[in-house]
């Protein structure tokens, strides 16, 4: 693609062209007529009817890595680093991902509200979630579509007592086992910047700038005036009136703190002045964590799903409670990924996953030096937390994954177990929380319930990282919600009256 102009100045810049910024900058286009700049890291492929997004990046039956950031985690005591896989490329992890479509419980909304984030309630976002929800071509898979293994797994599920459910994109869906609602349109992984700024592209107020990174947000009197970017041609100042953060949960709070905002004495040791102290900018990241079971997979399986011309890695997911669930409807899910795509990220095809869906462990993102180009310091600390919650419900999950293996069907699929892998602990890879919205009185919240930051003027925070507690679900359709909720809060329309209006199809 070409290389666009950076303009000198804009009215809003929106930084992060993945999930959350694509919905909010799509929003902010549509609903008014302010000049609009997106800056991605990584690379626009313009339109999807222009033909230039690269194939595996299209294709939603395995999930790529041609875009990856190349994120680890903080090496464990064992000296391993954990790959933290992040697309950097227009859509962002919309475009990396396994397409599964999910709107979360009403509990985990009206939770974000009892702490005090009033407008966040499930009552007031589910408009903007159906919404999103409808720009991602959301659709159900039938029982038709499935693979040998998928099909294996469900009936296993229901032989133990799940009933069938294919419901993730409905609030009220509950305990159950089926296919995901998926963001695949005629097989194409249907990402944020198709969904959401497709149809903005041609306004005139609207400039998308790829391959552009932030160093940082210039500040003046603890008000916003514009940004300093990285670009092939060297270091750029725009101007802007306001700036809306969206690098998703290891990303934004880093860009914060280079920008003199975060906690004051972690910034002293990098030899940034803190603008603004604001000691809970990359704490309290969450995630799913998750346990991982190998198998081999019975002789002929692969050659037999590839024949068929729909087979992706994964497409169900079981729902269960704990003993430990909250007041929401479960809090575990189950799932088999078994295909040839697998390859690149563990050691056997076939994998059971089980995973806490509301942990509580809380880790956390810092600095690595003062330099723009250094990656963030990434410590999960998954099943840290002192009460041992997060790992008793990954035991009740494990447990549920051995009774799904024990059933005769899917046992004659998974083949033998891999013996020789042990089962690990893993992730579903879902950070949120590193700039926590809540109230002015909560010590740790970065931005309040308009996603703006706290004690600067003009500046927002618009991803996942700004959940005050984690969806109990894939946190794509959340995070365009978020996106696309903050814009209408900057524009001072309600929810209703964004989605109302809004033409976007």
């Amino acid at each position: 693609m070409p290389a666009v102009r950076l303009p000198a100045e804009a009215h809003t810049i929106v930084i992060g062209g993945g999930t959350g910024g694509a919905a909010c900058a799509g929003l902010l286009t549509e609903q008014s007529s302010d000049s609009v700049l997106l800056l991605e890291s990584g690379p626009d492929y313009g339109a999807f009817a222009g033909g230039q997004w690269p194939a595996d990046v299209l294709d939603a039956r395995t999930i790529p890595l041609s875009h990856d950031w190349g994120l680890a985690a903080k090496p464990s005591l064992n000296g391993a680093a954990t790959h933290l896989p992040r697309a950097r490329v227009l859509g962002g992890c919309s475009s990396h991902n396994g397409c599964s479509a999910a709107f979360g419980a009403r509990a985990d909304y009206d939770d974000w509200a009892y702490q005090g984030n009033d407008g966040w309630e499930a009552e007031a976002v589910e408009p903007m979630l159906r919404w999103v929800h409808s720009r991602f071509r959301v659709r159900r898979c039938g029982e038709s579509d499935l693979t040998v293994a998928q099909s294996a797994f469900v009936a296993a599920g229901r032989h133990i007592g799940l009933p069938f459910a294919d419901d993730l994109d409905d609030l009220d869906a509950a305990v159950g086992i089926g296919p995901m609602p998926v963001n695949v349109h005629a097989g194409v992984r249907w990402n944020a910047a198709f969904a959401f700024l497709a149809p903005v592209r041609d306004a005139p107020h609207l400039t998308v700038v790829g391959d552009t990174t932030v160093r940082r947000v210039l500040l003046k009197n603890r008000a916003v005036v514009g940004v300093e970017v990285d670009r092939n041609d060297g270091v750029h100042t725009v101007r802007a009136d306001r700036v809306i953060v969206a690098a998703g949960a290891y990303h934004s709070p880093v860009l914060l703190m280079r920008s003199g905002v975060g906690p004051a004495d972690e910034l002293r040791i990098h030899g940034i002045k803190a603008e603004v102290d604001l000691p809970g900018v990359g704490r309290h990241l969450l995630d799913h964590p998750c346990v991982q079971l190998y198998f081999q997979g019975r002789d002929g399986l692969f050659p037999e799903m590839a024949l068929s011309p729909w087979h992706p890695d994964e497409q169900v997911v079981g729902r269960a409670k704990s003993l430990l669930c909250d007041d929401g409807p479960y809090d575990i899910h189950v799932l088999v990924v078994a295909g040839s795509g697998r390859d690149r990220f563990s050691p056997s095809k076939v994998s059971l996953f089980g995973g806490a869906m509301r942990a509580i462990s809380e880790g956390r993102v810092t600095l690595r030096d003062s330099h723009p180009g250094s990656p963030p310091v990434i410590d999960h600390r998954y099943t840290s937390d002192p009460s041992g919650h997060d790992r008793n419900v990954l035991a009740e999950a494990e447990g549920l994954l051995h009774r799904l293996a024990s059933d005769p069907g899917l046992a004659s699929v998974l083949g033998a177990s891999a013996l020789n892998v042990p089962r690990r602990e893993a992730s579903y890879h879902h950070p949120a929380g590193t700039c926590k919205m809540g109230p002015s009185y909560d010590r740790l919240a970065v931005v309040d319930p308009h996603a703006a930051v706290h004690g600067v003027s003009g500046l927002y925070v618009a991803d996942a990282s700004i959940m005050p507690s984690i969806t109990r679900t894939g946190i794509n359709l959340p995070t365009a919600m978020i996106g696309a909720h903050v814009a209408a809060d900057i524009l001072k329309l309600s929810v209703s009256e964004a989605v109302l209006s809004s033409t976007l199809s």
